[in-house]
Protein backbone atom coordinates (compact mmCIF):
# COMPACT_ATOMS: atom_id res chain seq x y z
CA UNK A 1 0.00 0.00 0.00
CA UNK A 2 3.12 2.17 0.86
CA UNK A 3 4.55 1.76 -2.17
CA UNK A 4 1.32 2.38 -4.11
CA UNK A 5 1.12 5.68 -2.32
CA UNK A 6 4.75 6.75 -3.01
CA UNK A 7 4.10 6.06 -6.74
CA UNK A 8 1.05 8.45 -6.32
CA UNK A 9 2.96 11.17 -4.58
CA UNK A 10 5.88 11.10 -7.51
CA UNK A 11 3.42 11.76 -9.76
CA UNK A 12 2.32 14.63 -7.97
CA UNK A 13 5.64 16.52 -8.41
CA UNK A 14 6.25 19.52 -10.61
CA UNK A 15 8.90 18.71 -13.33
CA UNK A 16 12.01 20.86 -13.51
CA UNK A 17 11.38 24.69 -14.09
CA UNK A 18 12.21 25.86 -17.24
CA UNK A 19 12.21 29.57 -18.85
CA UNK A 20 14.37 31.47 -21.53
CA UNK A 21 15.04 35.13 -21.70
CA UNK A 22 16.13 36.64 -25.62
CA UNK A 23 16.62 40.27 -26.03
CA UNK A 24 16.57 42.08 -29.31
CA UNK A 25 19.25 44.99 -30.10
CA UNK A 26 18.85 47.56 -32.46
CA UNK A 27 22.25 49.57 -32.63
CA UNK A 28 25.12 48.70 -33.78
CA UNK A 29 26.87 49.87 -30.31
CA UNK A 30 25.15 47.72 -28.31
CA UNK A 31 25.48 44.61 -30.61
CA UNK A 32 29.02 45.54 -30.63
CA UNK A 33 29.27 46.06 -26.80
CA UNK A 34 27.49 42.18 -26.44
CA UNK A 35 30.10 40.40 -28.71
CA UNK A 36 33.42 42.81 -27.75
CA UNK A 37 36.17 43.43 -30.22
CA UNK A 38 39.44 40.90 -31.03
CA UNK A 39 42.87 42.53 -30.78
CA UNK A 40 44.00 43.57 -33.74
CA UNK A 41 47.34 45.63 -34.94
CA UNK A 42 45.90 49.10 -33.64
CA UNK A 43 43.48 48.43 -31.22
CA UNK A 44 43.47 46.21 -27.81
CA UNK A 45 40.61 43.12 -27.25
CA UNK A 46 38.00 44.03 -26.01
CA UNK A 47 35.56 41.34 -24.01
CA UNK A 48 31.83 40.74 -24.78
CA UNK A 49 28.94 39.82 -22.56
CA UNK A 50 29.19 36.24 -22.93
CA UNK A 51 32.42 36.31 -21.70
CA UNK A 52 31.84 38.77 -18.92
CA UNK A 53 28.98 35.31 -18.02
CA UNK A 54 31.72 33.26 -17.50
CA UNK A 55 34.02 35.48 -15.45
CA UNK A 56 31.12 36.35 -12.84
CA UNK A 57 30.08 32.52 -12.85
CA UNK A 58 33.62 31.78 -11.60
CA UNK A 59 33.36 34.68 -9.10
CA UNK A 60 30.02 33.60 -7.94
CA UNK A 61 31.68 29.79 -7.67
CA UNK A 62 34.70 31.29 -5.33
CA UNK A 63 31.71 33.13 -3.70
CA UNK A 64 30.07 29.60 -3.01
CA UNK A 65 33.49 28.63 -1.66
CA UNK A 66 33.50 30.91 0.68
CA UNK A 67 36.17 33.16 -1.01
CA UNK A 68 36.09 36.84 0.42
CA UNK A 69 38.10 38.53 -2.43
CA UNK A 70 34.91 37.04 -4.73
CA UNK A 71 32.40 38.48 -2.12
CA UNK A 72 34.65 41.64 -2.59
CA UNK A 73 34.70 41.85 -6.05
CA UNK A 74 31.64 40.31 -6.64
CA UNK A 75 30.03 43.73 -4.11
CA UNK A 76 32.16 45.79 -6.26
CA UNK A 77 30.44 44.39 -10.15
CA UNK A 78 26.84 45.43 -8.44
CA UNK A 79 27.89 48.33 -7.27
CA UNK A 80 29.03 49.26 -10.89
CA UNK A 81 26.53 48.05 -12.18
CA UNK A 82 23.27 50.23 -9.97
CA UNK A 83 25.83 53.32 -10.76
CA UNK A 84 25.79 52.68 -14.47
CA UNK A 85 21.90 51.65 -14.56
CA UNK A 86 21.41 55.09 -13.02
CA UNK A 87 23.81 57.31 -15.02
CA UNK A 88 22.42 55.81 -18.58
CA UNK A 89 18.69 56.62 -16.98
CA UNK A 90 20.15 60.20 -16.64
CA UNK A 91 21.31 60.04 -20.11
CA UNK A 92 17.77 59.10 -21.43
CA UNK A 93 16.05 61.61 -19.89
CA UNK A 94 18.28 63.92 -20.64
CA UNK A 95 17.78 63.51 -24.39
CA UNK A 96 14.28 63.28 -23.61
CA UNK A 97 13.89 66.46 -22.72
CA UNK A 98 16.04 68.18 -25.43
CA UNK A 99 13.40 66.00 -28.12
CA UNK A 100 10.14 67.67 -26.13
CA UNK A 101 7.97 68.22 -28.98
CA UNK A 102 8.20 72.25 -30.06
CA UNK A 103 5.91 73.12 -32.18
CA UNK A 104 1.93 71.38 -31.97
CA UNK A 105 1.29 69.34 -34.97
CA UNK A 106 4.73 67.37 -34.60
CA UNK A 107 4.70 63.59 -34.27
CA UNK A 108 7.84 61.27 -33.88
CA UNK A 109 7.51 57.65 -33.54
CA UNK A 110 9.42 55.49 -31.78
CA UNK A 111 12.77 54.66 -33.54
CA UNK A 112 13.66 50.64 -33.81
CA UNK A 113 15.49 49.30 -36.06
CA UNK A 114 14.24 47.50 -39.15
CA UNK A 115 16.11 44.36 -38.41
CA UNK A 116 17.41 43.75 -34.94
CA UNK A 117 19.56 41.12 -33.41
CA UNK A 118 17.46 38.57 -31.49
CA UNK A 119 19.77 37.13 -29.14
CA UNK A 120 19.25 34.20 -26.66
CA UNK A 121 20.41 34.99 -23.31
CA UNK A 122 21.76 32.40 -20.80
CA UNK A 123 23.86 33.49 -17.69
CA UNK A 124 24.50 31.28 -14.51
CA UNK A 125 24.85 34.61 -12.22
CA UNK A 126 22.06 36.85 -11.74
CA UNK A 127 24.54 39.55 -11.89
CA UNK A 128 24.97 38.75 -15.47
CA UNK A 129 21.34 39.12 -16.23
CA UNK A 130 21.75 42.18 -14.37
CA UNK A 131 23.94 43.29 -16.95
CA UNK A 132 22.06 42.69 -20.21
CA UNK A 133 19.26 44.79 -19.09
CA UNK A 134 21.67 47.30 -18.75
CA UNK A 135 22.98 47.06 -22.19
CA UNK A 136 18.92 47.16 -23.18
CA UNK A 137 19.41 50.82 -21.70
CA UNK A 138 22.71 51.38 -23.88
CA UNK A 139 20.71 50.15 -26.56
CA UNK A 140 17.85 52.19 -25.74
CA UNK A 141 20.07 55.58 -25.41
CA UNK A 142 21.82 54.89 -28.47
CA UNK A 143 18.42 54.54 -30.35
CA UNK A 144 17.36 58.18 -29.24
CA UNK A 145 20.54 59.84 -29.87
CA UNK A 146 20.82 59.30 -33.44
CA UNK A 147 16.62 59.80 -33.60
CA UNK A 148 17.70 63.29 -32.09
CA UNK A 149 21.04 63.95 -34.12
CA UNK A 150 18.95 63.08 -37.18
CA UNK A 151 15.92 65.26 -36.74
CA UNK A 152 18.41 68.03 -35.33
CA UNK A 153 17.67 68.06 -31.65
CA UNK A 154 21.20 67.68 -30.69
CA UNK A 155 24.59 67.68 -32.74
CA UNK A 156 26.51 65.07 -33.96
CA UNK A 157 29.59 65.77 -31.15
CA UNK A 158 26.58 65.71 -28.70
CA UNK A 159 25.55 62.05 -30.30
CA UNK A 160 28.68 60.60 -30.21
CA UNK A 161 30.10 61.96 -26.58
CA UNK A 162 26.89 60.44 -24.87
CA UNK A 163 27.74 57.04 -26.88
CA UNK A 164 30.99 56.75 -25.88
CA UNK A 165 29.82 57.81 -22.07
CA UNK A 166 27.37 55.47 -22.19
CA UNK A 167 29.09 51.93 -23.52
CA UNK A 168 31.98 52.73 -20.61
CA UNK A 169 29.48 52.38 -18.16
CA UNK A 170 29.33 49.08 -19.52
CA UNK A 171 32.88 48.16 -20.11
CA UNK A 172 34.62 49.18 -16.75
CA UNK A 173 32.08 46.40 -15.01
CA UNK A 174 33.49 44.37 -17.73
CA UNK A 175 37.35 45.38 -17.09
CA UNK A 176 36.06 44.73 -12.93
CA UNK A 177 35.30 41.55 -13.73
CA UNK A 178 37.91 40.72 -15.93
CA UNK A 179 40.86 41.42 -13.63
CA UNK A 180 39.26 39.13 -10.79
CA UNK A 181 42.09 36.45 -9.99
CA UNK A 182 41.12 33.13 -8.38
CA UNK A 183 42.90 32.24 -5.24
CA UNK A 184 42.10 28.92 -3.46
CA UNK A 185 41.86 30.89 0.57
CA UNK A 186 38.42 30.76 2.35
CA UNK A 187 37.23 32.82 5.67
CA UNK A 188 38.27 30.00 7.72
CA UNK A 189 41.62 30.03 6.51
CA UNK A 190 41.87 33.90 6.82
CA UNK A 191 40.41 33.61 10.72
CA UNK A 192 42.67 30.73 11.63
CA UNK A 193 45.54 33.06 10.22
CA UNK A 194 47.22 29.94 8.07
CA UNK A 195 49.69 31.67 6.14
CA UNK A 196 50.49 29.77 3.08
CA UNK A 197 51.34 30.50 -0.98
CA UNK A 198 47.33 31.41 -1.65
CA UNK A 199 46.86 33.26 0.93
CA UNK A 200 50.00 35.87 0.17
CA UNK A 201 49.29 35.80 -3.25
CA UNK A 202 45.93 36.79 -2.71
CA UNK A 203 46.77 40.05 -0.08
CA UNK A 204 49.35 41.36 -2.64
CA UNK A 205 47.24 40.95 -5.85
CA UNK A 206 43.55 42.49 -4.06
CA UNK A 207 44.96 44.17 -1.06
CA UNK A 208 43.81 44.24 2.33
CA UNK A 209 40.22 43.02 2.61
CA UNK A 210 37.85 45.33 4.18
CA UNK A 211 36.66 44.24 7.52
CA UNK A 212 32.88 44.92 6.23
CA UNK A 213 33.35 42.20 3.59
CA UNK A 214 35.24 39.70 5.55
CA UNK A 215 32.61 39.85 8.34
CA UNK A 216 29.66 39.58 5.31
CA UNK A 217 27.91 42.68 6.88
CA UNK A 218 28.94 44.42 3.44
CA UNK A 219 27.77 41.90 0.34
CA UNK A 220 26.51 41.78 -3.08
CA UNK A 221 22.63 40.66 -2.48
CA UNK A 222 23.08 38.18 -5.21
CA UNK A 223 25.94 36.45 -3.30
CA UNK A 224 25.29 33.18 -1.25
CA UNK A 225 24.55 33.24 2.54
CA UNK A 226 28.31 33.36 4.49
CA UNK A 227 28.88 29.86 5.97
CA UNK A 228 27.78 29.78 9.58
CA UNK A 229 30.18 28.46 10.99
CA UNK A 230 33.03 30.96 9.43
CA UNK A 231 31.15 33.38 11.10
CA UNK A 232 30.94 32.27 14.46
CA UNK A 233 34.67 32.27 14.71
CA UNK A 234 34.40 35.60 13.70
CA UNK A 235 31.86 36.29 16.54
CA UNK A 236 34.81 34.65 18.51
CA UNK A 237 37.53 36.78 17.05
CA UNK A 238 35.78 39.76 17.28
CA UNK A 239 34.57 39.67 20.68
CA UNK A 240 37.25 40.48 23.42
CA UNK A 241 37.20 43.89 20.67
CA UNK A 242 34.08 44.99 20.75
CA UNK A 243 30.58 43.72 21.58
CA UNK A 244 29.47 46.13 18.57
CA UNK A 245 31.00 44.29 15.96
CA UNK A 246 28.80 40.77 16.54
CA UNK A 247 27.74 39.56 13.37
CA UNK A 248 24.58 37.84 13.60
CA UNK A 249 23.31 34.99 11.16
CA UNK A 250 20.99 37.40 9.23
CA UNK A 251 23.79 37.31 6.92
CA UNK A 252 22.43 33.44 6.34
CA UNK A 253 18.88 34.86 5.10
CA UNK A 254 20.25 37.03 2.14
CA UNK A 255 17.89 35.43 0.28
CA UNK A 256 14.65 36.36 2.48
CA UNK A 257 15.96 39.71 2.94
CA UNK A 258 15.78 40.12 -0.81
CA UNK A 259 12.24 38.87 -1.05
Amino acid sequence: MSEIMGKKADKLLPGALHSELRIDLHTFYAISTWLGRERSKDKGAIIGMPRFFRLVSNINRDSLADNPYADAVMYQVEKLIDAARQHIQKLLNNIDKRMIQPFPGITLTDVVSSKPLNIAVHSHTPVGYQCVYLLIGFDQLALKLFQAHHYGFISRQHRDHQLQDGGHQIRKIFTTAQHYRSFPVSRKDLLAEREGDAIGQARDYFGELDMLILSGKKRSRFSPPVNTENLCLLNNRLRPESLGNKVTEVVDKQGEQDV
